[in-house]
C-alpha cells in the first residue's frame, strides 16, 4: 500500500512539473510573440517617423534654407605716418605756443600685435511662393579690441581719443540683408525682377574674389558698397540680345551705414547717412571664349550728408553742421564707371587656371555750397579754427568745408591663380587720386582699401581645408598720398603714410 501511494505521489509531482513546464513554455511563447509584434510596430512606428520626418523636413528646406558663414581672424597692423601738408619732413617744435594743442611729433607709429575677430553671417533664404523668394542675412561681429579702435585721424594713442559713446563694442549685430525677389513679365522676352528692401549692395565684383566666394552684390565693389534700402529693378536682355548673362539694372534707394561697432579699425565708417542713390547697370558676358563679366554703369549718390566726425554728435549748437538732426545736405557725386571680370584663364603647358579683373570709375561732385565744420563749435562757419586740436588734424581744410570740388578717380586690378590642387594665389592692387570718392563705408573688407587716396597692394594665398573651408594668409599695404580717404567734403591734403597688415583668417561654411 505504501508503495501505491508513493507512486502515486511521485506520478502527480511529475504531472504537476510537466503541466507548469507546458503552462511556462506556453507562456514564453505568448510573450515572445508579444514582445516580437512590439517590436515589429516599433520599427513600422520608427519607419512611419522617419518617413514623415523626412516628409516634413523636405517640405520645410523647400521653404526654408539656412546657412552660417564663420570668420575668424588674427591681424598685425602697423601705422605709420610721417607728416600731413606742410608738416611733412618737418620736426615738432615743442617751443611753439600751442599749449592746448595735442599735437606730436612725427613720425607717429601705431600698431595692433595680434588683434582677433571674429564674424558670423546667418543667411535666410525662403520660398514665399512658387515664384517669390525672400533673402535676409544677420551679421554678428565680436572684437577682443574691446573699448579701443584704431583711429588713422588721431593724433592719440588707440583708442584713448574716444568717448563712451562712440567706441566699438565688444559684439555688435544688425540685419545687412531683408528683401523678396518678385519676377515680373516671366513669359515676356525681357523678364523682370524686382527686388525691394534691405539689398544686397555689399560684397560685389571683383572684392568676391580675395573672399573665395561668388559676388554678393549688384554693384561693381569700385562704384558702391554700401548698405541700401530701396529697390532694384532687372530686366534679363539674354534673349533680345543673343548675348548670354546680359543685364540691364535700374536702382533706386537709401544709403546707410550698419552699426559702425562693427568696423573696428576705422573710426569713420558712419560717415553718410539717408544718401539718396540712382543708378543704372548693364552687364554681360563678351563672346571671348572664357566666362566672363562686363559692366558699365553710372550711379548718382544725391543729397549726401556728413555725420559727425569720430561718430560723436559733434557741436551742439544750432548753428553748426555737425549735429545729425540739423544737418544740411552738401551735394551730389555722380559715379561713372566700367570694368571687366575673366575667369578660367587656360595657358598652355601651364597646369591649373587663372582670373583677372579691371575696374575704373571717375566720380564728378557737384556741391550746393552748404559747409560742415568739424573743427569748432562757435558759429559753425568754415572758417573757424580751434586751438585745441592740431593744424594737422581736425583745425584743418581736411576737416571744414564744401563738398568736394575737383573730380576724383580709381583704378582697381589684380589676379589670382588657382593650382591644381585648389590651393590660390592672388594679388590686388588699386590707386585713387586726391580728390576720389565712392560710397564704400559698407564694404566687408575690414580696412576699406578701395577708398584709399593712394596706392594699396594685396597679396595672398588661400589653402582650402575641406569644400566648406579655407584658410587665407595675405599681406596688405597702404600708402597714402592724401588726406580724407572715403570722405565727401572738405580739401585733401598731401600725406605720408602708411598701412601694414599681416593677416591670418580661418572661414567656414554650414
Amino acid at each position: 500500500m505504501k508503495k501505491i501511494i508513493l507512486s502515486a505521489t511521485v506520478a502527480a509531482m511529475a504531472l504537476t512539473t510537466t503541466i507548469s513546464a507546458l503552462e511556462n513554455t506556453t507562456v514564453n511563447s505568448d510573450i515572445k510573440a508579444l514582445q516580437s509584434q512590439v517590436e515589429n510596430l516599433q520599427m513600422e512606428n520608427e519607419e512611419l517617423w522617419t518617413v514623415l520626418d523626412k516628409t516634413e523636413t523636405k517640405a520645410f528646406s523647400d521653404k526654408l534654407n539656412l546657412s552660417f558663414d564663420l570668420r575668424g581672424r588674427v591681424d598685425n597692423f602697423s601705422y605709420k605716418m610721417n607728416g600731413i601738408g606742410a608738416n611733412i619732413g618737418q620736426p615738432y617744435d615743442a617751443t611753439a605756443e600751442t599749449p592746448n594743442r595735442r599735437e606730436m611729433a612725427f613720425p607717429q607709429e601705431k600698431k595692433w600685435d595680434g588683434h582677433y575677430s571674429v564674424r558670423g553671417l546667418l543667411n535666410l533664404q525662403t520660398k514665399l511662393d512658387n515664384d517669390t523668394s525672400f533673402i535676409g542675412r544677420i551679421r554678428f561681429d565680436h572684437s577682443s579690441q574691446g573699448d579701443q579702435r584704431l583711429c588713422i585721424l588721431s593724433p592719440q594713442d588707440v583708442g584713448s581719443e574716444l568717448s563712451s559713446s562712440s567706441v566699438t563694442k565688444f559684439t555688435a549685430f544688425d540685419v545687412d540683408r531683408a528683401y523678396v525677389n518678385i519676377p515680373l513679365m516671366k513669359t515676356s522676352d525681357i523678364p523682370l525682377t524686382a527686388s525691394l528692401g534691405i539689398l544686397p549692395t555689399t560684397g560685389g565684383s571683383s572684392s568676391n574674389i580675395i573672399e573665395n566666394q561668388p559676388r554678393k552684390s549688384v554693384f561693381p565693389s569700385l562704384m558702391f558698397d554700401s548698405n541700401m534700402y530701396g529697390g532694384i529693378l532687372t530686366a534679363n536682355m539674354s534673349k533680345v540680345t543673343g548675348m548670354e548673362n546680359t543685364f540691364l539694372r535700374a536702382i533706386y534707394g537709401k544709403a546707410f551705414t550698419l552699426n559702425d561697432d562693427m568696423f573696428y579699425y576705422q573710426c569713420n565708417r558712419a560717415n553718410i547717412q539717408d544718401m539718396d542713390v540712382q543708378g543704372i547697370f548693364a552687364e554681360t558676358q563678351l563672346p571671348i571664349g572664357y566666362d566672363n563679366t562686363f559692366w558699365v554703369g553710372i550711379n548718382q549718390n544725391k543729397n549726401i550728408k556728413a555725420t559727425p566726425f569720430l561718430g560723436g554728435d559733434g557741436a551742439e549748437n544750432s548753428g553748426s553742421n555737425t549735429k545729425i538732426k540739423s544737418q544740411q545736405p552738401l551735394g551730389d557725386i555722380t559715379n561713372i564707371g566700367a570694368g571687366i571680370e575673366v575667369r578660367g584663364i587656360k595657358i598652355p603647358d601651364v597646369p591649373g587656371s587663372f582670373t583677372g579683373f579691371a575696374h575704373f570709375t571717375v566720380s564728378k561732385p557737384d556741391g550746393n555750397g552748404n559747409c560742415v565744420n568739424y573743427t569748432s563749435s562757435a558759429d559753425g562757419s568754415c572758417s573757424v579754427g580751434s586751438d585745441a586740436n592740431p593744424a594737422p588734424y581736425y583745425a584743418s581744410e581736411m576737416a571744414r568745408g564744401t563738398l568736394l570740388t575737383d573730380d576724383g578717380h580709381a583704378l582697381y586690378v589684380g589676379g589670382q591663380y588657382e593650382s591644381d590642387f585648389g590651393t590660390k594665389f592672388g594679388y590686388e592692387f588699386n590707386q585713387g587720386s586726391d580728390y576720389w570718392w565712392s560710397a564704400t563705408q559698407g564694404s566687408e573688407d575690414v580696412f576699406n582699401k578701395l577708398a584709399t587716396r593712394g596706392n594699396a597692394h594685396e597679396i595672398y594665398i588661400i589653402q582650402p581645408i575641406t569644400s566648406n573651408s579655407y584658410v587665407r594668409v595675405g599681406y596688405m599695404q597702404i600708402d597714402e598720398k592724401a588726406t580724407g580717404s572715403g570722405w565727401h567734403f572738405g580739401t585733401p591734403i598731401i600725406k605720408d603714410a602708411q598701412q601694414k597688415n599681416m593677416y591670418l583668417l580661418f572661414n567656414a561654411y554650414f
